[in-house]
């Protein structure tokens, strides 16, 4: 694909700007742009506070993404332990970084919704609109892991496959994927990515209507956790590369599908928990 966006010469070494660490940088900026402008708008929080709560979400999500990752590629890490922190060329398992986040809004948001406290009263909607949020994250990131190659699909002969070739340009984060697999050379391979991306979409789409439903605060992101791990479950049924991607079961479960059935049972408390509340008594999302 295109792994590396530019090459900028400065003092006699080259700079490289790579495409999937520039993808992740903008995929949380467009998200934490909404999230800040809706909350600002329905809820009357400070935009700077609420942008500072997806600041500390976007650190906390990699480093859960790339733990789950190191976790499911341990030889390799600890021959390289360094290469941790190389995050730009790829290797993150999304759910490890959505667990993480969860975990972290468990501890943080009551605090934060204690009297006196900035998110008084309105920590269930402002989680709302973070669900809907991070469908936006979703649907931009998941370009992220198509430009560098990674996280490709199982062949398949439907007319938008993308050729196995694509993926066989010599970079590190894509000579897995095909030069190391010859037997996916001349095929085509199911755009796992982009499946991904219309995924987060299409939520995003459907979670804008429940919010016009008035449903109990917290209902909104109780669906996208159920939702999107019902949908990535099923999407993960179409990647083929086990080899990178980790599996807990033989070639049946991977970290990502393991990881989705937790967050999908979240899914499901945090809607039994949260009841219905009388018409109007909540601010929109």
């Amino acid at each position: 694909m295109h792994p590396t966006l530019v090459k900028i010469p400065l003092f006699g070494m080259d700079i490289t700007i790579y495409a999937y660490g520039t993808v992740i940088v903008l995929s949380f900026l467009l998200a934490a742009w909404w999230a800040k402008r809706r909350a600002g708008k329905t809820l009357g929080l400070p935009e700077d506070r609420v942008f500072n709560v997806a600041f500390a979400i976007l650190f906390i999500g990699l480093a859960g993404a790339r733990f789950v990752y190191a976790l499911a590629n341990y030889a390799e890490f600890a021959r390289r332990p360094l290469s941790l922190c190389a995050i730009w060329g790829g290797g993150l398992v999304g759910y490890g970084g959505l667990v993480a986040s969860l975990l972290w809004l468990a501890w943080w948001m009551p605090k934060k919704a204690e009297k006196g406290q900035f998110l008084e009263g309105k920590a269930w909607p402002l989680l709302d609109i973070l669900a809907r949020g991070a469908c936006l994250a979703f649907a931009l990131g998941w370009f992220a892991s198509l430009l560098a190659g990674d996280d490709y699909g199982k062949p398949t002969t439907a007319p938008w496959g993308i050729p196995a070739l694509w993926f066989a340009d010599g970079t590190p984060a894509s000579l897995h994927a095909v030069q190391a697999r010859g037997d996916l050379l001349g095929l085509k391979l199911h755009p796992s990515q982009v499946y991904e991306s219309l995924l987060g979409l299409g939520l995003f789409a459907l979670l804008a209507l429940l919010s016009r439903r008035r449903l109990a605060p917290g209902r909104v992101a109780a669906a996208f956790l159920m939702l999107h791990a019902l949908g990535h479950g099923l999407l993960d049924t179409l990647r083929g590369d086990a080899d990178k991607r980790g599996m807990v079961v033989g070639d049946f479960l991977s970290w990502s599908q393991f990881l989705a059935i937790p967050v999908f049972f979240a899914g499901l408390a945090l809607w039994l928990i949260r009841k219905p509340e009388r018409p109007g008594a909540r601010p929109r999302a």
